[in-house]
C-alpha cells in the first residue's frame, strides 16, 4: 500500500512532532523474550518519512524522537496496517530501559489472536525484568526456588 507515513501517524496523533530529533520504523513479525530491549520485537527496519512509500500489511513499530537532541524523548507506537488502514494498537511514551516489554502482550495478541500468556510466562518475564538477566542472580533465584519446591 502506498502511504505517507508522516501524514498517516500525524492524522492518528496530531500532537506528534514527527522525527524532530530522529526515529525509526520496523516491521514486527515475532517476539524474542530472551532480550528485554527493542530487539525483543523481531522484524526488519524499513523506510519512513514524509514521502510516499510502499508498505505491506502487517505490524509496525514506530520510534519517534522529540525534544532536545542531547536527550530526546522516545515514544514508541505499535501500528497495524491492514487493507490500507493504519490503526494504533499500543504505545509507550518516553520509553525507558525495558520499554519493549510493555508491548509484548499487544504484539502477542496481534501475531496470534488465540495467544494467552501463561502464569509461568508472566512470572519468568517479571524475574527477567527484576534481575536484569544477571546470570549469577538468576542462578541464586533458581537454587532458592528448587529448595522451596523440594520442601513442598
Amino acid at each position: 500500500m502506498l502511504l505517507n507515513w508522516c501524514e498517516e501517524i500525524t492524522n492518528i496523533d496530531p500532537s506528534i512532532n514527527f522525527r524532530s530529533t530522529g526515529g525509526w520504523l520496523k516491521t514486527v513479525t515475532g517476539l524474542d523474550k530472551s532480550v528485554l530491549n527493542g530487539y525483543s520485537l523481531v522484524g526488519e527496519f524499513v523506510k519512513s518519512g514524509d514521502y510516499m512509500y510502499e508498505y505491506s500489511d502487517g505490524l509496525y513499530l514506530d520510534c519517534n524522537k522529540e525534544g532536545k537532541k542531547s536527550k530526546p524523548k522516545q515514544d514508541f507506537r505499535l501500528f497495524r496496517l491492514k487493507h490500507g488502514k493504519l490503526t494504533l494498537i499500543d504505545q509507550v511514551y518516553d520509553g525507558k530501559k525495558n520499554w519493549a516489554c510493555e508491548l509484548w502482550d499487544s504484539v502477542s495478541e496481534e501475531i496470534n489472536p488465540n495467544y494467552t500468556e501463561t502464569e509461568a510466562e508472566k512470572i519468568i518475564s517479571q524475574i527477567l525484568d527484576k534481575t536484569g538477566k544477571n546470570k549469577k542472580l538468576l542462578k541464586e533465584v533458581q537454587c532458592q526456588l528448587d529448595q522451596v519446591i523440594s520442601e513442598i
